[in-house]
C-alpha cells in the first residue's frame, strides 16, 4: 500500500508548478509543512530513516515542487533505509522509491542537474539491482541514457560498471548482438580516452587506466576478437575509409592483443595513428617491425619519430641505439655515444661500438703494420669490457698483436698506439699471450 501511495505521488503531472531553483516555494498549509519539515530533517540528521519517512512523504505529496533539497535529502533517506533493511521483499520496496526520488526531481525541480540526476539513477540502479536479471535490460537502458545527456563526461566510477551492465545483458539475458556490444564498448572506450587525456589527477589517471584494461578483458571475454575476426569484420570498413582514426585504434589494439602484429594493417592502422597522434610506444613497436622486415628507410623514420616525442632520456638513449644499429661506421659510433649521453647506464652502447670496431678489421687493415692494424681489436676489448660483454671480451683478446708482432714492429708493450681508419681511438698496446 505504501509503495502504491508513492507511486501515486508520480502521477500528480501539471498539478504544482515547478519551483525556481534555489527559492522555496511553499504550500497553503506552511504550518504544517514547517512541522513535517523539521520532523524529517530532525530524523535525517540522526539516521532515523524510518522516522524521516512519513513526513517527508508528506512533503511530497503536498508539497513536490516546494525545493530540490526535498528529493536531494529523499536520497539520503532511502539509501539509508535500503543499507539497514533485511528483508529483500522491503529492500525492493526501498529500491523502487528511490528510483521515483529521480524520477520525481526530474520532474519537479530539476534545475538543470538532468544529466547528474540521470546519473545518479543509473548508478544507483546497478548498485541495488544488477544483481536481478530481470532488471539487466532496465539498467543498460538507465546508463545509456545517462551517456546521453552527460557524453564523456559521464562520471568516471560509472564507466567500468557501464561495461559490467554490457556484459551481464549479453551473458544472461542474451538481448545483444556481437555489433551492439562493440558500439557500447567504443563509446566507453572514448569516454576513458577522453577523460584520460583530460584528467589532472594522477590517481584518476591511474584508476582511468586500471578501469580501460578491465574494460578490454570484459570485451575479449564477450566477442572473440581474433585476428580473423579483426581482418573479416573491420578490415573491410578500414579499407573503405583508411583516414578513420577511432577504426585504426580499435584494429591496433584489438590486433596487438590477438598477437597478429605481423599482420600488414597492424602496421597500416599504426601509421594512420600516428599520423594524427604523437605516441611513442607505437612509433617504437613500428620502427621494430620495419627493422625487421628489412625495410631501414621507414624503420629509421619512426625510430626518429619516437625519438622526437618522448622527453624520457632512458627512451632517448634506447631509440638512439636502434637507429644505430641502422648505420654503420663513425655514423653508427655518433648515435651510441648519443645514447650514452642520454643515459650512460645503457652499456649495451658501449657494447655495440665494441662490434662495430671488432667487425672493422678487414675494411681498415693496412696490412703492413700489424700491430697497428690488430690495435682495432684492443679497442673493442676496452668497449666490450665497458659493456660487460665477457664472451666478446674474449674473443677481441684472442685478436691482440703476439709479443713477437710488438717486438718485429718496434713496439712497447703498455705504450699507445692510435687506431687508424675511421675508428681513431687511442689504445695502450696488449698482446693475447
Amino acid at each position: 500500500m505504501k509503495r502504491i501511495l508513492l507511486l501515486a505521488v508520480v502521477a500528480l503531472q501539471g498539478y504544482y508548478a515547478q519551483a525556481q531553483c534555489g527559492d522555496w516555494k511553499f504550500p497553503e498549509d506552511k504550518s504544517t509543512f514547517d512541522e513535517k519539515n523539521v520532523l524529517y530533517n530532525d530524523a535525517l540528521r540522526n539516521n532515523d530513516f524510518k522516522g524521516a519517512k512519513a513526513p517527508h512523504k508528506w512533503i511530497l505529496i503536498n508539497a513536490p515542487d516546494v525545493n530540490q533539497a526535498i528529493y536531494i535529502n529523499g536520497e539520503k533517506l532511502y539509501k539509508g533505509l535500503i543499507d539497514q533493511e533485511k528483508d529483500d521483499a522491503q529492500k525492493k520496496v526501498y529500491i523502487d522509491s528511490l528510483m521515483i526520488m529521480y524520477d520525481m526531481r526530474l520532474q519537479y525541480t530539476p534545475c538543470g542537474k538532468e544529466a547528474d540526476i540521470a546519473a545518479r539513477k543509473a548508478y544507483n540502479s546497478y548498485r541495488y539491482n544488477v544483481k536481478n536479471r530481470s532488471e539487466l535490460p532496465n539498467i543498460l537502458k538507465l546508463y545509456d541514457e545517462a551517456y546521453k545527456l552527460n557524453g564523456k563526461d559521464l562520471p568516471y566510477y560509472m564507466l567500468l560498471p557501464y561495461m559490467s551492465v554490457v556484459q551481464y545483458n549479453a551473458k544472461y539475458v542474451k538481448n545483444l548482438s556481437e555489433d551492439e556490444i562493440l558500439g557500447h564498448y567504443d563509446k566507453i572506450m572514448e569516454t576513458v580516452d577522453y577523460q584520460i587525456a583530460n584528467e589532472k589527477s594522477s590517481d584518476r589517471v591511474e584508476k582511468l587506466k586500471g578501469y580501460k584494461s578491465s574494460i578490454d578483458g570484459i570485451l575479449v571475454g564477450l566477442v572473440n576478437i581474433d585476428c580473423d575476426f579483426v581482418k573479416t569484420k573491420m578490415a573491410p570498413k578500414f579499407r573503405e575509409n583508411p583516414s578513420d582514426l577511432k577504426l585504426a585504434k580499435k584494429i591496433f589494439g584489438f590486433m596487438l592483443n590477438g598477437k597478429c602484429t605481423d599482420d600488414p594493417l597492424w602496421l597500416e592502422t599504426g601509421e594512420v595513428i600516428l599520423a594524427n597522434e604523437p605516441d611513442f610506444g607505437i612509433a617504437k613497436a613500428l620502427g621494430v617491425k620495419f627493422k625487421a622486415a628489412d625495410d631501414n628507410v621507414k624503420a629509421e623514420k619512426y625510430f626518429n619519430q619516437a625519438l622526437e616525442i618522448t622527453d624520457d632520456l632512458s627512451a632517448k638513449a634506447e631509440m638512439y641505439i636502434q637507429l644505430g644499429n641502422l648505420r654503420s661506421g663513425s655514423s653508427a659510433r655518433d648515435l651510441y655515444r648519443k645514447a650514452l649521453g642520454a643515459d650512460p647506464s645503457k652499456k649495451e652502447a658501449y657494447s655495440a661500438i665494441g662490434y662495430l670496431y671488432y667487425g672493422s678489421f678487414e675494411k681498415c687493415a693496412g696490412k703492413e703494420d700489424w700491430v697497428k692494424d690488430r690495435a682495432v681489436f684492443i679497442a673493442a676489448y676496452e668497449m666490450f669490457k665497458r659493456g660487460g660483454n665477457t664472451s666478446m671480451m674474449s674473443k677481441a683478446k684472442d685478436q691482440f698483436p703476439s709479443k713477437e708482432e710488438v717486438f718485429t714492429y718496434n713496439y712497447e708493450v703498455g705504450s699507445t698506439i692510435t687506431v687508424g681508419c675511421w675508428v681513431g681511438e687511442t689504445v695502450t698496446i696488449q698482446t693475447r699471450d
